[in-house]
């Protein structure tokens, strides 16, 4: 659980600085959050920030105004410290209902990075903390006992491993498949859940 925390708060720090929103502030928010890198953070991370940037890239606008696609609040406001996390988890046991795979997991990643975002455009700051907190509890809740059994999260490595930017044909073509099933999960997840969310916040 810890190392899927420290790798949430990477990945949201690799995803605020593509966005071009990774500030002096958003940076000292960040290390008071984040935990000690492990080895494990080292390896795996560079895997799953690849993969997850391939699936922004693909649709960017899934992944982007997170809060406003899955809420009716104006502009997606996210209103208290529990409005990122619960969108997060009610995102999780719908894409996570049937099965569990490395594409959703990276899909629950991008989108994570995606409401960290609204957060940070929104000067919510302190709600990156509650975001991170979030995401721990998914795991704890919905991937432990599935990552235990796939090799923790090294296991990732197996299904890709970048060498540097660079990615071999097979996997491309890993990353395509993966990529492609998480994006259709992931939308359908946000028109589902779009509709009716707005009802059960507020």
């Amino acid at each position: 659980i810890k190392t899927g925390k420290c790798l949430c708060c990477q990945y949201i720090r690799a995803r605020l600085r593509r966005a071009g929103l990774l500030t002096r502030k958003v940076t000292m928010r960040l290390r008071s959050i984040i935990e000690p890198n492990s080895s494990v953070v080292y390896d795996v991370f560079p895997a799953l920030n690849v993969m997850g940037e391939e699936i922004e890239k693909m649709h960017p606008r899934l992944y982007i105004n997170v809060s406003r696609q899955l809420s009716r609040a104006p502009f997606g406001e996210l209103t208290d410290v529990d409005t990122a996390p619960l969108l997060l988890n009610v995102v999780a046991k719908d894409l996570f209902k049937s099965k569990v795979t490395w594409g959703k997991i990276i899909s629950l990643f991008a989108v994570c990075g995606g409401l960290a975002i609204d957060c940070v455009r929104q000067g919510q700051l302190n709600y990156l903390q509650y975001l991170v907190e979030g995401m721990a509890e998914i795991i704890e809740d919905d991937l432990v006992l599935w990552l235990i059994d796939n090799g923790g999260w090294r296991g990732l490595l197996e299904h890709i491993r970048p060498r540097g930017t660079q990615f071999s044909f097979l996997g491309w073509l890993t990353l395509f498949v993966i990529v492609s099933s998480a994006i259709y999960l992931i939308s359908s997840v946000f028109k589902h859940i779009g509709f009716h969310l707005y009802s059960f916040l507020f």
